[in-house]
């Protein structure tokens, strides 16, 4: 019976994945850098294992992993969160196969800014974007580049924690900005997330959901998997140009006016798409994804609390909860008792649930190619 180790459990999409792998028939040891995870007491698990931080101790936290390895007689990883980028720069001492890319061919993806003029060489529709590092580049952007609005963002970033959407009277107050950014053009259209797994540039499956991440404080709650043929047939090219292997998403968007899609970045990890894929593709099977809703209702509760109107309430009733399984209700309930340890947490840093969430696993990266 072959035996995988997931790393990441935090992240909600673990749940899903877990069952996937056990689908498979496989063996499925849990692990995370943190005790606050929902689902680490889940039947589908062999065993939760508690590591070390990959950001703050790295080395050791790769010792722990071939550790865990050789305890357990693992046969593959699949990294589920920002954890990947550590694995995949250490991807050499580990001493079994791990899902992701080699770590120039993440990095060179995951800068938003390298990423949108490694996209644009390609041949696929960016924003118009720079990099600057004071006012006269900022200006001299405008001036080529016209408009009321423009985004405004710090290359390495998650749940669009560092992303503005500012006037051009802002962008002329100093009050508003700090040098150096990323700067883009607005476009204005339908935003769309995907999520592939792939192999040696093939795309097995992937999944296409509109975003609603500015609904929910800049983290999606409710997620429904599409058919979308063009985008899929943009985004299975980009994979195959990009030679790419194993998880994959992006976020696009189509704008109003030309229909045209735009790409705005990519996580070269997994993400919420992965909620949607059956369990072949992890044997490395074409598939199709699976077409449903899912959400986070916990969370989608805070939501309407914090703003209480009917089309809030309305997404209450938007899918089935990413932690409920019919054999394992109690793991639903944990989800409470994980959301409120982070946010106690959060209190006490002073920060945001989405930042501390992350802090010991994120990479922060600053390379930015000009």
């Amino acid at each position: 019976m072959e035996r995988v180790l997931i790393t990441g459990a935090r992240a909600p999409i673990s749940y899903a994945v877990v069952q996937q792998q056990a689908e498979l028939g496989r063996q499925v040891f849990l692990t995370d850098s943190t005790r606050k995870v929902s689902i680490k007491n889940s039947k589908f698990i062999e065993e939760f294992i508690v590591t070390t931080s990959p950001r703050f101790s790295t080395e050791e936290y790769i010792r722990e992993i071939n550790d865990i390895v050789r305890k357990h007689q693992i046969d593959v990883i699949i990294p589920l969160n920002e954890e990947s980028f550590y694995l995949s720069q250490y991807k050499h001492q580990l001493i079994v196969p791990v899902w992701v890319e080699d770590i120039t061919k993440m990095l060179s993806v995951h800068n938003k800014y390298n990423f949108t003029r490694l996209i644009e060489s390609m041949g696929f529709k960016v924003p118009d974007t720079a990099y600057v590092a004071e006012q006269e580049e900022l200006t001299a952007f405008m001036m080529h580049f016209s408009g009321d609005e423009y985004i405004v963002k710090q290359p390495y970033g998650r749940f669009g924690q560092s992303v503005r959407k500012l006037s051009r009277m802002e962008l002329e107050n100093d009050n508003f900005i700090e040098f150096p950014f990323m700067i883009q053009s607005l476009i204005k259209g339908t935003e769309w997330c995907s999520y592939s797994v792939a192999i040696n540039g093939k795309a097995l499956s992937t999944s296409l959901y509109l975003s609603n991440a500015h609904e929910s404080y800049n983290c999606s709650t409710h997620f429904h998997s599409q058919k979308n043929e063009e985008l899929q047939s943009i985004i299975e090219s980009v994979i195959r140009q990009l030679n790419w292997s194993y998880q994959i998403a992006f976020d696009v968007i189509r704008c109003h006016t030309t229909g045209d899609y735009y790409f705005i970045e990519c996580n070269p990890r997994a993400t919420n798409g992965a909620l949607f894929m059956k369990a072949d593709v992890w044997d490395l099977n074409v598939c199709e994804p699976k077409y449903e809703a899912r959400q986070l209702i916990f969370v989608s509760l805070y939501n309407w609390l914090m703003r209480p109107k009917k089309h809030n309430f309305d997404k209450l009733k938007y899918g089935k909860d990413v932690f409920w399984h019919p054999s394992e209700k109690v793991i639903f309930f944990e989800q409470l008792i994980s959301g409120a340890q982070w946010w106690i947490s959060a209190r006490q840093q002073k920060v945001t649930v989405n930042k501390i969430s992350t802090y010991d696993i994120e990479w922060n990266e600053d390379i930015v190619n000009l």
